[in-house]
């Protein structure tokens, strides 16, 4: 038995909510496995592995008919469950002829996909409320990176690279002077850096008129597969920090396409200026080209690491914690997973 490379009793994000407002079949790759993603016309959203089981055609390719998903070569059609509704000319439906599907919740503007053998537990969906909820502004994106989903969840929990990486948009010149606290909770990992009486940021500068020294904290939470809910603020140094108050979140999931290639889900999400569309221009316009420079470097290391996987063995600093533990936390999940594939096989 093949060992899986991804967690599959966990939750993907597999599209933002508005991908599908066009009515439109919506084809993506998801932990290697091509998948079609559709709404039907009562608003329910399904997932199907994209292969119409007549003769193997991508279901992407065709149309959503009804609450169903039409093939595109020979109008078959499947529900949301993969069951065959209708082959034209009214013929009789072949016995189990269906196509393979996977439990699907829309919820807090992103659809959410289990690949696994249990049970689908929606308790277990991470908390993105903020993107949709009241008082509340989102402002999604998405970019496709070609890199390990890993190093993406790295690239977040050591934000020191920011003075490097951001320059112009998140760096103040001396986030890595402040050390990382990073604690473990069951298979959730924390950490936070509250940084003192420091220079601002250009984003802080723009939006929030912060021109001189700040008090500046990040809070992470960590949730496998690979959700990272990141708490930024900033306020003139010297004043009441207050540490959690979560006035501008950034929601982040990375879900795998391959081992070496990601889908990016974001929201930028705010509980001040919620009717701005100049704040919601300034966010998506700053957060984007720093996500952008994430992805250039990412692909950087990716194609690295694979000209000589032998020596791609990382090393740990101590703005590593975070990363470090989440690795570790990944690992035992993935190995209590094989552990009870293997237990159910024999």
């Amino acid at each position: 038995m093949a060992r899986s490379y991804y967690l599959r009793n966990h939750w993907y994000i597999v599209a933002h909510d508005f991908e599908l407002s066009d009515g439109k079949p919506l084809a993506r790759k998801v932990c290697d496995k091509p998948v079609v993603i559709f709404r039907g016309e009562d608003g329910q959203v399904g997932m199907l592995d994209d292969r119409c089981p007549h003769r193997f055609a991508p279901l992407s390719a065709g149309e959503v008919a009804g609450n169903d998903v039409q093939c595109g070569y020979h109008g078959i059609r499947f529900d949301r469950r993969g069951r065959c509704t209708h082959i034209p000319g009214n013929l009789p439906i072949p016995k189990n002829f269906a196509a393979e599907s996977y439990p699907t919740v829309e919820r807090h503007g992103f659809i959410w996909a289990w690949l696994g053998e249990r049970e689908a537990d929606e308790t277990i969906i991470p908390d993105f409320s903020e993107n949709k909820r009241e008082g509340w502004k989102g402002v999604p994106g998405y970019l496709r990176i070609e890199g390990n989903y890993q190093l993406m969840v790295d690239n977040i929990l050591d934000l020191t690279h920011v003075d490097y990486v951001h320059k112009t948009t998140l760096a103040s010149g001396d986030v890595a002077e402040t050390p990382l606290e990073v604690k473990v909770e069951g298979d959730r990992v924390f950490a936070q850096r509250l940084m003192f009486n420091i220079n601002t940021a250009n984003i802080y500068r723009a939006a929030r008129n912060l021109n001189g020294r700040v008090d500046r904290w990040q809070l992470f939470e960590w949730l496998p597969p690979a959700y990272l809910r990141v708490i930024l603020g900033a306020r003139e140094a010297g004043s009441d920090m207050p540490v959690g108050d979560p006035v501008h979140i950034v929601l982040n999931g990375f879900t795998p396409e391959s081992e070496n290639v990601a889908h990016y889900f974001w929201s930028t999400a705010r509980s001040w200026k919620t009717d701005d569309p100049k704040v919601d221009s300034l966010y998506e316009t700053m957060i984007v080209q720093a996500f952008t420079e994430d992805k250039v470097i990412i692909e950087k290391q990716q194609k690295l690491i694979d000209i000589d996987p032998a020596r791609a063995t990382l090393v740990n600093l101590p703005f590593d914690r975070g990363a470090q533990q989440a690795r570790r936390v990944l690992k035992r999940l993935l190995d209590e997973e094989e552990a009870g594939r293997r237990a159910a096989a024999e």
